[in-house]
């Protein structure tokens, strides 16, 4: 664990004391210490553990990355968003439709459905997306350093390789689409992890990174409760503004960006406020939370984002 003496988004020294917290995500009473920079409002956990210190934060035996995939054939939800990638991301421009279906819209990742395009996905896990990509004309890839279904993987063809990005050495100029959904902030190397992306993204090609969001409305009413601090695994968490710093850092231009919160990150952050233990209650929650969660993400104030790049 090494102590930081400067924010590790825009090297900032003005950095204080936060709060104390334990890992409520697995019940761990373990406590953390999180930081934060007065300039840019980073927030991250100091000390900082190395990238090997970090792996004991995960689970051996249960974490999503083992779960199988799910066939459309075997699974409503994935019939569902592969119905909704192809209506908000592919050349579907059914307005009736998109405005019908906006308030389910957070089910579904931000990507391009174009056939014969080629996807990088970093933080593949079990491979679910990259199976819905491929579902849908994609040539597909995957990166994914934990363990993970190497059964489905080699069944479907998904392409993922078991070490981290730097190690992959894929060619310069190679991918159309890369994709980092809620990755960036498990790594204390984000400068290094963006630099190997824009090496490798094509000049034309587009870059969609997907992080919490502590500039929200979940953060600001839950804190040290709130779901997305995941204490210890989120080493740094963003913010709609600080994110932009290090994207300009390391070359790349941010063309949009799209809130796109869930009910749970409500249900849950109030679950572990009222120390609440029964699972029905928090299924009830999530329902109760659906119309609030469209709404914040309506006015820029959800507490996931995710943000579409192209090279400077």
């Amino acid at each position: 664990m090494k102590n930081l003496k400067k924010c590790p988004i825009c090297s900032g020294k003005n950095i204080k004391f936060l709060l104390n917290q334990r890992d409520k995500n697995l019940n761990v009473f373990k406590q953390y210490s999180l930081s934060k920079c007065i300039n840019c409002q980073a927030i991250f956990l100091n000390p900082q553990p190395t990238s090997n210190e970090s792996e004991r934060f995960y689970p051996k035996e249960k974490y999503y990355s083992l779960d199988k995939v799910k066939t459309k054939k075997e699974s409503i939800k994935t019939k569902i968003k592969l119905k909704l990638y192809k209506l908000y991301f592919s050349e579907d421009k059914n307005l009736f439709k998109r405005a019908l279906f906006s308030p389910i819209k957070f089910m579904i990742r931000g990507t391009i459905v174009e056939k014969d395009k080629n996807l990088l996905d970093i933080g593949s896990g079990s491979g679910q997306f990259l199976y819905e990509m491929k579902t849908l004309g994609l040539e597909v890839y995957g990166i994914e350093p934990g363990k993970f279904d190497e059964d489905g993987n080699k069944k479907y063809n998904l392409n993922i390789k078991n070490f981290d990005l730097i190690k992959a050495k894929y060619p310069k100029e190679h991918f159309d689409i890369i994709t980092l959904n809620h990755v960036l902030e498990h790594i204390n190397n984000p400068s290094e992890t963006l630099l190997e992306i824009r090496r490798i993204l094509k000049k034309e090609g587009t870059f969609i990174l997907g992080v919490p969001n502590t500039n929200s409305l979940a953060y600001k009413l839950f804190e040290k409760n709130w779901y997305q601090l995941d204490i210890p695994r989120h080493i740094i968490n963003y913010s709609d503004k600080n994110i932009k710093i290090l994207l300009e850092k390391n070359g790349l231009k941010i063309i949009k960006t799209r809130y796109n919160s869930r009910p749970s990150q409500f249900a849950v952050s109030l679950i572990y406020s009222l120390n609440i233990k029964d699972k029905i209650i928090g299924k009830i929650l999530e329902f109760i939370f659906l119309p609030i969660t469209w709404i914040v993400n309506s006015i820029k104030l959800g507490d996931q984002i995710e943000i579409w790049c192209v090279k400077k």
